[in-house]
């Protein structure tokens, strides 16, 4: 459990820092949305049959419905199965975060000629 806990906020933390290294600012506010999104179509509280269209074709796609699935098999017992599946797509979760982080880094240490002579305002 600890170990699915422990790649789970791996996984988080890559996908905030490459939101927020592309996006600058108004990444926070893209965090933002897409942590209400994972909250809403992870299937903690109820099924995600229950749930709309909208968001049962989501929820494959978020890193926290893998998170509420493995813990749900970890927990109460079952096939692990779900929860080494789990695993993997958080390690790739985890590994795509960074790797776009490297990107928007190595974006931003290339200047142009907007970032050398900015607009003037007053």
């Amino acid at each position: 459990v600890v170990f699915v806990l422990l790649l789970a906020t791996a996984a988080f933390l890559a996908i905030v820092q490459a939101v927020n290294a592309l996006l600058g600012p108004p990444g926070r506010v893209a965090v933002l949305a897409l942590l209400m999104l994972q909250l809403t179509s992870a299937a903690g509280t109820y099924p995600i049959e229950t749930s709309p269209g909208f968001f049962r074709a989501i929820s494959p796609w978020l890193p926290m419905s893998w998170v509420v699935s493995a813990l749900r098999r970890l927990i109460s017992g079952g096939d692990l199965t779900v929860a080494w599946q789990a695993c993997g797509v958080l390690a790739l979760f985890t590994v795509l975060g960074l790797a776009l982080s490297v990107y928007a880094v190595h974006r931003g240490r290339t200047w142009t000629m907007r970032r050398l002579h900015p607009e003037l305002t007053l």
